[in-house]
């Protein structure tokens, strides 16, 4: 049914709690699990200012380079279940990434989490996970997440 589910991580403890679900989803349907983190572009207030554009652009590749050794520490333990796993770094708009991702690389399942904000909170800042939902259309298995530091 699913052969292709992707998992989307945004480098924070609260993001990888879906890692388990996911882990056994792609157990039972034997599919390719992709790991994505996308990576937002350095503020356009950098942009023309004192930073020159190669330093930004060096910046934005460093950037991607710590996603990416993020991704692959994880990958590497879920390749240890005998589970293929893919890593993706993109640099972009988060929500526009991942849309865009799974319909290019015909993605079956988006797994990914929600941080619960509510109210002004989540009008003011908007959230991915809600661009996401609106803008895919392949099922997508949304787990909330729970701050168990407290």
């Amino acid at each position: 049914m699913f052969k292709r589910i992707m998992v989307t991580l945004d480098g924070s403890p609260l993001a990888e709690q879906v890692l388990p679900t996911a882990i056994e989803a792609a157990k039972l349907f034997q599919a390719e699990l992709t790991l994505c983190r996308v990576v937002s572009p350095l503020a356009k207030s950098y942009r023309g200012g004192s930073a020159s554009v190669s330093a930004i652009e060096s910046a934005e590749r460093q950037l991607l380079d710590i996603a990416k050794t993020y991704l692959e520490r994880i990958a590497s333990g879920i390749r240890e279940k005998g589970i293929s796993v893919n890593v993706v770094t993109v640099l972009g708009t988060p929500y526009r990434e991942i849309v865009e991702y799974t319909e290019k690389n015909e993605i079956d399942l988006l797994i990914m989490s929600t941080r619960g904000e509510t109210g002004l909170t989540r009008w003011l800042l908007g959230s991915v996970t809600d661009h996401v939902i609106r803008g895919v259309s392949i099922p997508i298995w949304v787990i909330p997440a729970r701050d168990t530091s407290e």
